[in-house]
């Protein structure tokens, strides 16, 4: 399997775990007494996620260059 290949396999299993975790916040949010600290810890993966997909759509681009 190629590089880009790998990258994209990556971004998308980085997205599905993002979409995972809204439906999360969102059903926990729904709760009668939603657990703040949770919501949070998910929100702080999300973000790390988000930066993760940034870098790697970063190398993507980049292709062979080694700048």
């Amino acid at each position: 399997m190629g590089r880009n290949k790998k990258l994209r396999i990556r971004i998308e299993s980085l997205q599905q775990r993002i979409t995972d975790h809204q439906i999360k916040i969102a059903l926990e949010r729904q709760r009668e007494t939603p657990n703040v600290s949770l919501i949070r810890h998910w929100v702080v993966e999300i973000k790390a996620w988000e930066q993760t997909i940034e870098q790697l759509t970063r190398r993507l681009r980049k292709g062979k260059r080694h700048d």
